[in-house]
């Protein structure tokens, strides 16, 4: 019996439609299975459109802002600031409007200097991030103290110290990435161990997720090199199962995805080009590890990397899917577009590229996502950094730091 030729037209399309949403390839390494992602996204390119909500800050002076670094937005909808220059929390309604101010500088009670992120703790606390010395400083919402949070590092020997960078908590799973810091055996430098690691509610450690050491050996021909002093910054986060996703290859387009114990579940993996720091970027890199270097007893040799990491933000959303910022999406933006983010589903199929258009300076702000289709704009945001680190050659005195928020539509 022949089949009419329609139908063998629809079976056509339906099969070509099968295949260009095929599933990508899996290969699998030491047991580990790695999706095989290429350069192109299955379901092509969409854009994301944000409607401002309300702003903070400019040249508005009833709301003093310093480094906003971090936004996180809770079950009622506020939403809490990070500021780790002034060191605390503002905090607003979502109507824009200031509810309250946590936290604020100092070593007593309650106090934190520059924490350099903020997180809901799994006990209902909101933990400060304190970069050095390593620890989080806990609040009530309300602002009362409630304590401190020491991660147990294993074994702290004498004259080490721990610095954390990342605090992440969702599905009953608290993340911090941070680097630990002993001398080296030979008594001639130190070995610095780069971490990504889950602890419990009393500061034991329940997973590590990344262990990265690296030892500076002092001395004649000792460089400042960024690539080892690469810490993850915002190439992790951990989704609503507990699940955490991190980008550990700084040049490697590959993420790695651990159940809540620690195990690797999976890599995903794209295919992507490096991308060569433009002048600017370069630049900009140059002068923070020049302000680094100051604080080197000795005079060093500084080596900065001429690419940009592939990965320079990455979040997983509600749905399970992941959102990656690359670094041509970040500083090479199709015109009239702010960034544009690749998304994985959870499966690490290569889903769709999402081009967010809002007003401003992709060169200069940066965009953060949090809550439920809410995006923050901080103006000014790379500016402020090099400001307060001193390494900034400019005479200008920069713009005052804004915070805008839209809303997805």
């Amino acid at each position: 019996m022949s089949i009419p030729r329609p139908l063998i037209a629809v079976l056509s399309l339906l099969a070509l439609a099968a295949a260009a949403h095929a599933a990508p390839p899996v290969t699998m390494v030491d047991g580990v299975p790695h999706v095989m992602n290429g350069a192109a996204p299955e379901q092509g390119v969409r854009t994301l459109n944000l409607d401002e909500q309300w702003r903070i800050g400019g040249d508005d002076e009833s709301v003093l802002l310093g480094i906003i670094s971090r936004a996180l937005v809770d079950s009622d909808n506020n939403v809490y600031l990070l500021d780790g220059q002034l060191s605390e929390v503002q905090v607003f309604t979502p109507k824009g409007e200031h509810l309250k101010t946590l936290g604020r500088q100092g070593e007593g009670p309650g106090e934190v200097n520059s924490p350099g992120d903020v997180v809901f703790m799994p006990d209902g606390t909101l933990g400060l991030v304190q970069i050095f010395p390593g620890k989080i400083v806990k609040l009530t919402m309300d602002g009362d103290p409630a304590g401190e949070f020491t991660p147990d590092t294993g074994g702290a020997t004498a004259g080490g110290f721990l610095a954390l960078v990342n605090g992440r908590s969702a599905g009953g799973n608290l993340v911090l990435s941070g680097v630990q810091i002993r001398p080296n055996d030979a008594g001639n430098g130190q070995v610095r161990n780069y971490f990504v690691r889950s602890f419990g509610v009393d500061g034991t450690q329940q997973a590590e997720y990344l262990a990265n050491p690296v030892e500076w050996v002092f001395g004649p021909g000792f460089k400042f090199r960024e690539i080892d002093n690469d810490f993850i910054w915002w190439r992790m986060d951990v989704g609503g199962d507990g699940r955490v996703v991190v980008n550990i290859p700084r040049y490697d387009y590959a993420l790695s995805v651990f159940t809540p114990d620690g195990k690797l579940e999976r890599v995903i993996e794209r295919e992507y080009a490096s991308w060569d720091r433009s002048e600017t970027v370069y630049k900009r890199y140059e002068a923070i590890m020049e302000a680094q270097a100051a604080n080197f007893p000795f005079p060093v040799e500084r080596e900065v990397e001429k690419q940009e990491q592939d990965v320079c933000d990455l979040r997983v959303a509600k749905d399970g899917s992941i959102w990656v910022l690359p670094s041509r999406g970040m500083y090479e933006p199709e015109p009239g577009t702010f960034a544009t983010y690749d998304v994985f589903a959870p499966d690490g199929a290569f889903r769709e590229q999402v081009r967010v258009v809002c007003p401003g300076n992709p060169a200069a702000d940066r965009l953060i996502f949090a809550g439920e289709g809410l995006v923050f704009q901080v103006t000014g945001f790379w500016d402020a950094v090099l400001s307060a680190n001193a390494a900034t050659g400019s005479d200008e005195e920069a713009e005052p730091m804004a915070v805008i928020c839209y809303k997805v539509r």
